[in-house]
């Protein structure tokens, strides 16, 4: 009897068992995990998860993507959604800095596309994009756009085969373009990854208006082994198991200089901020900093770290915040529109003017981007600043959607875009600018995505001209020539509308060889990629600025910062 009862157990507890085992076989079989590490240049910089998921009647296909090293957007969030046909359902892409999630969003509907971007507080929105039966999403440097490709290509078939494809614009602002990605299988090949040897069937991956690439994938399970982009100097590895990437945040040390942390209140927001300056009682002519669109920290990439250190060892206090609702500071950036970001700048100029050791009759304003704009608007809205420097100025030098239109039109005709995906850029800013003004109230659900309207709203009823034909004040303009995310002429504009409506004393630089950040980035494998202004740039940032303080003022800045040098 107790020989029954003992096989009796032993065969419960074995079912079970085999009960279980089958239920993890099964899941694997629907879940399937992938790891990747990025490289550029011969140094790992980010680190990839995919995870393909396969029900019934779908296959969905996660990533993240962490980016460490990279300046500002630093980790990467995706979601592909495929009905068990391969056929696009919809789409999502995150990015992510200083905890703040732009998004980006596409819906497939009897192949009828709708898009919707969210990002900082504005939107770009636009529907019906007439798309062909099988059509895939694809980005070149994304692993997981990838997997259904493969999963399709018919690798007894072999040779070249194309697929239908939506890329979406690297700029959240603009619509997706259809293209036709044709994969070629070229030869077999043994791969060596870690302590593994894989045999892999090599695949180049070619489409219209983009760099060649190769593909690697397993001969085994058609898993994705590796991808490389040449022209970029980009591979993507597989790599078996998660790799943890760590980066450290660049902040020049105060040598020469002080340092201290405030507050600056801007109604019912607390904006937290790095003041910067020279050693002695003053009083001390100061700079206020002031950066464009984005979820900008007060180290503004680097960019305003290294310019603030550079004018507090040359007799100036300087002032950089963070945005609202980034670092120390309350409030929310995705419900902060134009005229909360000018009031933001006119509160932190108060601010410098309030403090015993600055001379409040000598406060100059620096604008990088749209924060040149937002400079211009203080300098209108209050008198009292010195002068304005404007670096890589980003602004619509015309009231409505005109402009923008132009600037597409223009850009179109340089990049060779097709005519089809010109009229469908056009159309995204004017179904954008319409919902923006017709719809009621500051927010908005599209495409089930909540898009703040306000500030789209009052950037369309802006007009920047009659702004610049109001500043008096002394103004310095600094374009770089390379300049890939504000128009080159918008400089040259701003320049010329000075000079018409009266103002005698403002100047423009190019710098040819230089982008929209005026200096190179720096990627040392330790810190977060950071930017310093070129040397250049700062020396005529100096010397314009003492140029346009008195000869009294420039002595006595001069002398205490050289007695202050002193006595450290």
């Amino acid at each position: 009897m107790r020989r029954l009862y003992i096989t009796v157990i032993s065969s419960l507890v074995l079912f079970t068992f085999l009960f279980i085992a089958s239920f993890v076989y099964l899941d694997r079989l629907k879940r399937k995990t992938y790891h990747y590490v990025v490289n550029s240049g011969g140094r790992n910089i980010g680190t990839i998860r995919i995870d393909r998921f396969a029900t019934e009647d779908k296959l969905i296909y996660k990533a993240i993507l962490n980016m460490p090293f990279a300046p500002q957007y630093t980790e990467y969030r995706s979601r592909l959604n495929l009905d068990h046909k391969y056929n696009l359902e919809s789409y999502t892409k995150e990015r992510i800095a200083n905890k703040v999630a732009d998004v980006l969003y596409l819906e497939n509907f009897k192949n009828t596309a709708s898009f919707v971007s969210k990002f900082q507080s504005r939107f770009a929105c636009v529907d019906n994009i007439p798309l062909k039966r099988n059509t895939f999403i694809f980005e070149e440097d994304s692993p997981v756009t990838f997997l259904p490709l493969i999963e399709n290509y018919n690798f007894t078939k072999g040779r070249s085969q194309g697929f239908n494809a939506l890329i979406p614009s690297p700029w959240f602002s603009m619509p997706p373009k259809k293209r036709f990605v044709v994969l070629t299988s070229i030869k077999d090949e043994y791969l060596k990854i870690g302590r593994r040897k894989i045999k892999t069937e090599n695949l180049i991956l070619k489409i219209r208006d983009y760099p060649q690439a190769s593909i690697w994938v397993a001969k085994s399970d058609k898993a994705l082994i590796k991808l490389e982009n040449p022209s970029q100097g980009l591979s993507i590895t597989r790599t078996f198991e998660p790799i943890i990437l760590k980066a450290k945040e660049y902040q020049p040390q105060p040598e020469g200089f002080s340092q201290k942390d405030v507050i600056v209140k801007s109604k019912a927001v607390e904006l937290g901020g790095t003041l910067s300056g020279p050693a002695g009682n003053g009083p001390f002519p100061a700079v206020l900093l002031i950066s464009g669109q984005g979820p900008n920290d007060r180290r503004y990439q680097g960019l305003f770290s290294s310019l603030a250190a550079f004018l507090a060892k040359n007799g100036y206090y300087v002032l950089s915040l963070d945005k609202r609702g980034i670092g120390s500071s309350t409030g929310n950036l995705a419900s902060t529109a134009l005229s909360d970001e000018i009031d933001d700048a006119y509160a932190a100029f108060n601010y410098l003017a309030s403090q015993p050791v600055i001379d409040p009759k000598k406060i100059f304003l620096i604008g990088h981007g749209k924060g040149a704009y937002y400079a211009m608007r203080v300098a209108v809205k209050n008198t009292a600043p010195r002068g304005l420097v404007l670096l890589a100025p980003s602004v619509n030098m015309s009231a409505g959607t005109r402009s923008k239109i132009e600037a597409i039109s223009s850009l179109a005709s340089k990049a060779g875009w097709s005519e089809e995906y010109l009229k469908l850029s056009i159309r995204t800013i004017e179904e954008t600018a319409a919902k923006a003004t017709t719809l009621e109230g500051d927010w908005a659900y599209i495409l089930g995505k909540k898009c703040f309207l306000k500030d789209i709203r009052e950037e369309l009823a802006e007009n920047p001209m009659d702004t610049i034909k109001q500043i008096k004040t002394p103004v310095l303009i600094l374009q770089g020539g390379r300049d890939e995310e504000a128009s080159v002429k918008t400089a040259s504009l701003i320049d010329a509308a000075l000079e018409d409506s009266g103002n005698k004393n403002h100047s423009l630089t190019y710098y040819a060889y230089l982008g929209t950040f005026l200096g190179e980035p720096v990627s040392d494998g330790i810190h977060q990629t950071y930017y310093t202004l070129d040397r250049e740039v700062l020396e005529n940032i100096k010397n314009w600025l003492n140029n346009n303080l008195d000869e009294a003022a420039v002595a006595n800045t001069l002398n205490q910062t050289a007695a202050a040098a002193e006595r450290q």
